[in-house]
C-alpha cells in the first residue's frame, strides 16, 4: 500500500466512493465474517462509510476527516489505524488527489467477498480462526455452507438452455463486437480488484512435489493449495522439508487429500507451543570480533540477524532468551502485520526488537505496534534500515529537550542487541531455558534497564 506523503489532519477533505451498493448478503458476511478480524473500529468506520454512500443518489458522499470522527467518536490516530485495517483486509483503497485539487484524500470501498471465498481465502479464513476459535469458526463455516440436498432418488428432466431458447448460431461462433466490447470491460473491472494473496519467490514447489511423492498425497489436489502454502511460508519460514512433512500429517489416508483446516491448526500450535523448533538448527553466521563493538557494527548484527530470520521465529527468539513463550495475541498481531503487506519480514523482525527489547515491554501489544509502525510508515520505511533511521530520528526529536540532563546525548539500540544477534552466538537445539540460563538473562536485562534511556516511552 502506497502511503500518503501529506499529513492527515481532522481537517483533510476525504470523498467515500464505491462502484455498487453494497448488497445484503455481502452485508451478512461483513457483519459475521469480517467483524471479528477487523475489530470494533474498524467495522464501525466500513459500516459508517457505506451508509454515507448509500445516502447519495451517485454513490458517493464528501465530507471532512472531521466527520468522520465524529460520527465514530475516535482519536485521529484510531482512525488511521481503522482505515489501514480495511485496507490491509481489501475492503478499503485509500487515494491522494493531485495537490491542487479537492478533495485530499478518495476512500474507494470495495464488496466483502463472498462467504464462499472467505472461506477458501487462506490468509481471511486463518485470521478469523485465531480470532474466534475452533467452536465459534466452525458455527460461521456451517452457517455460510450451502444447504446440501439427497438427489440421488431424483430424475432430473430440466430444459437446457439451447432447449427452450433459439440463438443464432453464426452469432455464437463470431459473437458481435458489443458482446466482445462488453466482456473486455468486465474482465477489466475484475483485474482491477485489489489482491490481498503474495507470492514467494524463494520456494520451491517442484522440489515440495518429489519429496511428496513418496507419500499418500494427492500432488495434484495439492495444487488448490498453494497459496495456503505460500502464506504459511512466508508467515513462519517453513523451508519444503518441514512442509512436506506438516502436509504429510494432515493428509487424509482415505482419500489422500489434505486436510486444510487441520494443516492450518497444525502449524499454528506447533510454531505457538513449540516456538524454538524453527530456529533450533540456524547459526546466526557473524565474523568474528571484539566484545565491545561499534555501535555501527552492532546495528549492523541486528540488521543481518533480522534478514535471516522470518517473522514468527525471530519472535519465539526473543521470547525463549526472556524465558516466556508466544502467547495467542502476539502471534496474531504479528500475522496482522504481516498480512498487510506493508513491511517486509525483516522490518517486522526490527519493530518485534524494539517493542520487546529496545522498550523493554513484556508483551507484544496491539496498540504500541500500530503506534511504531504508522510513523514507520508515514516515514516511508521499506528496508530494516530505514526503520532503524525511523528509531533514531524519534528518540533524538524526543530526548532534544532533556540532552543536558541525559548525559549529553541520546540512546541507541546499541545498548540492548540480543546475545542471539552478537557475532559469537552460537544457535542451540530446541530445549528449554535453564535456572542457570534464566538467571543470567535476567541479570543482562537488569543492567540494560540501566541503560535504557527513556524507555518508556514509544520507539
Amino acid at each position: 500500500m502506497a502511503e500518503t506523503k501529506r499529513p492527515m489532519m481532522p481537517k483533510t477533505s476525504v470523498a467515500v466512493v464505491a462502484t455498487t451498493k453494497l448488497s445484503d448478503a455481502r452485508r451478512r458476511v461483513l457483519d459475521q465474517l469480517y467483524e471479528p478480524i477487523l475489530g470494533v473500529t474498524a467495522y464501525s468506520l466500513a459500516t459508517v462509510m457505506w451508509r454515507q454512500v448509500t445516502l447519495a443518489v451517485d454513490l458517493k458522499a464528501e465530507l471532512t476527516q472531521t466527520d468522520l470522527l465524529t460520527l465514530l467518536n475516535v482519536g485521529l490516530p484510531t482512525l488511521i489505524s481503522a482505515r489501514e485495517r480495511l485496507e490491509g483486509a481489501g475492503l478499503l483503497r485509500t487515494y491522494e488527489n493531485q495537490p491542487d485539487r479537492l478533495p485530499d484524500l478518495i476512500y474507494e470501498l470495495q464488496q466483502p467477498v463472498s462467504g464462499e471465498m472467505f472461506f477458501k481465502d487462506d490468509l481471511l479464513s486463518v485470521l478469523l480462526l485465531e480470532v474466534v476459535g475452533e467452536r465459534q469458526f466452525d458455527r460461521l463455516r456451517r452457517a455460510f455452507l450451502p444447504r446440501a440436498l439427497k438427489r440421488d432418488q431424483w430424475h432430473e428432466i430440466s430444459k437446457s438452455f439451447l432447449d427452450v431458447f433459439s440463438v443464432d448460431e453464426r452469432m455464437i461462433a463470431e459473437p458481435p463486437k458489443m458482446i466482445e466490447t462488453t466482456k473486455a470491460a468486465f474482465k477489466a473491472g475484475a483485474s482491477n480488484a485489489q489482491s490481498i494473496t503474495p507470492e514467494a519467490d524463494d520456494f520451491d514447489f517442484e522440489l515440495l512435489a518429489d519429496l511428496l511423492k513418496r507419500s499418500y498425497v494427492d500432488l495434484t489436489d495439492l495444487r488448490q493449495y498453494r497459496q495456503l502454502i505460500i502464506n504459511e511460508h512466508l508467515l513462519y519460514g517453513i523451508d519444503e522439508p518441514e512442509m512436506a512433512r506438516l502436509i504429510g500429517e494432515t493428509t487424509n489416508l482415505t482419500d489422500n487429500k489434505l486436510d486444510s483446516s487441520a494443516f492450518k491448526r497444525l502449524i499454528a500450535n506447533t510454531y505457538r507451543q513449540e516456538s524454538s523448533a524453527v530456529v533450533a538448527d540456524k547459526t546466526v553466521s557473524e565474523s568474528k570480533g571484539s566484545q565491545s563493538p561499534s555501535e555501527k557494527q552492532q546495528e549492523a548484527a541486528l540488521i543481518r540477524t533480522a534478514k535471516q530470520y522470518d517473522p514468527m521465529s525471530f519472535l519465539a527468539q526473543v521470547r525463549q532468551q526472556q524465558g516466556g513463550y508466544v502467547a495467542s495475541g502476539e502471534q496474531r498481531i504479528v500475522e496482522q502485520i504481516a498480512n498487510k503487506q506493508i513491511f517486509s519480514p525483516a522490518v517486522i523482525n526490527i519493530l518485534i526488537y524494539e517493542v520487546l527489547i529496545d522498550l523493554g515491554n513484556s508483551t507484544v501489544t496491539q496498540r504500541l505496534t500500530d503506534t511504531i509502525a504508522n510513523r514507520w510508515a508515514q516515514d516511508g520505511v521499506k528496508t530494516p534500515e530505514d526503520a532503524l533511521a525511523s528509531i533514531h530520528k524519534f528518540k533524538t526529536a524526543r530526548d532534544q529537550p532533556r540532552t543536558a540532563r541525559r548525559r549529553g546525548t541520546t540512546q541507541n539500540v546499541k545498548e540492548t542487541l540480543p546475545d542471539w544477534a552478537k557475532s559469537d552466538y552460537q544457535s542451540k537445539r530446541k530445549k528449554a531455558m535453564t535456572e542457570s540460563e534464566k538467571q543470567t538473562f535476567n541479570a543482562q536485562l537488569n543492567e540494560l534497564k540501566k541503560l535504557r534511556n527513556g524507555g518508556d516511552q514509544h520507539g
